[in-house]
Formats: structure tokens, C-alpha cells, sequence
């Protein structure tokens, strides 16, 4: 069990990571509904008021002048109370109780972080990622050892420099989604 930083956890959501949201479910969700609940809510209305706060933080982590100057927990929290403001306001719900009562003692909570993938599962998963025309290729380069001149023939390409040019292209697609992937794991 690993503890999950505020700033991994932005990062996480900015590359639309189901754990990432899942976390932030398990650990945030108890608190809005508690707080919209005792100020006439119900749970319908926490779950509302849960995605438009979700919403809105990812809006806001998207940002380029986004800094938190809290914790994520505490921004969280304050943009799910003004929600519900917001809402009791428009409704004519008030009066609110403080969300302060039902907030967490810490800032970082345990998740469970799935074991790391293997080279082969990450090859796997970029290769999938790319073009077909290139999954060929580089399949037939590197897990068939077929030569250039081979695979340039049944490619249909009039010379060498083509299918080079062609094969620095496709790694190019892995490469690229390998940095992808990198900077979108936890």
C-alpha cells in the first residue's frame, strides 16, 4: 500500500486515469454526501453536486496558471460546498452546515497501486497504439527478423531508403507513445 500525493494524483487525472478517479470517488465522495445530506440533500443531490465538482476540477487542473495552493482534498471539498450553495441557493434549501466537521484528518490516503507492467506488456500496449501499417512493420523487423529488402518488396516500395525512412517512422509512433504512457502512469 503506497500513499498517493496530491500532485501524482492531478497528474493522474490530467491523463483521464480510471485509479485516479476511483480514488478520488473513495476518499472524497463520503464527505460531499455527508455534508449535502445534512443540509437537505439527499443522495441524488451528492452524487450531482460530486460530478459537477469533478467537472470543475478538471477544468481547472487543465489550466496552464493552475497551482494549488492547498491541499487537493481541501480544494475539492470547497468547490463540492459551493456547488451545493449554489444549488441550495437556487432551491431555497439553506440554511448549510460547516463541511469542516466532516472532512478527513490527512491529506493523503492509501490506494492500492497495481504491480508495474512488464516490457513486454508496455511493448505490447504501445505497438497496439500505432498504426496498423507499422504494427506490420516493426513485427516483421523485430519479432520475425525479416530483412529490409524483404519487407520492402511485399510493401511494395520502389528502394531501400523508402523502407528506412518508412521504419524510422514507425519507431517514431512507439517512441512517442512510450512518453505518453510515462508521463500518464502514477
Amino acid at each position: 500500500m503506497e500513499k498517493v500525493t496530491d500532485l501524482i494524483l492531478i497528474n493522474s487525472l490530467k491523463c483521464d486515469s480510471n485509479e485516479a478517479f476511483a480514488a478520488l470517488y473513495a476518499n472524497y465522495f463520503p464527505f460531499v454526501q455527508a455534508y449535502v445530506t445534512r443540509n437537505s440533500g439527499n443522495l441524488e443531490d451528492a452524487e450531482d453536486v460530486f460530478q459537477d465538482t469533478m467537472v470543475i476540477l478538471l477544468q481547472k487542473i487543465n489550466q496552464k496558471d493552475f497551482k494549488l495552493t492547498s491541499s487537493l482534498k481541501t480544494y475539492f471539498i470547497a468547490i463540492a460546498k459551493n456547488q451545493w450553495l449554489k444549488r441550495s441557493r437556487d432551491n431555497r434549501l439553506l440554511p448549510v452546515e460547516s463541511i469542516e466537521k466532516y472532512q478527513p484528518g490527512t491529506d493523503v490516503f492509501p490506494i492500492e497501486i497495481r504491480p508495474e507492467k512488464t516490457n513486454e506488456e508496455k511493448m505490447n500496449s504501445w505497438l497496439s497504439k500505432i498504426t496498423e501499417n507499422c504494427q506490420r512493420i516493426l513485427k516483421a523487423l523485430f519479432f520475425y527478423r525479416e530483412s529490409i529488402e524483404i519487407i520492402s518488396k511485399r510493401m511494395g516500395w520502389k528502394n531501400k531508403h523508402t523502407a528506412a525512412n518508412q521504419k524510422y517512422k514507425c519507431i517514431e509512433q512507439v517512441r512517442r507513445e512510450r512518453l505518453r504512457s510515462e508521463k500518464c502512469e502514477w
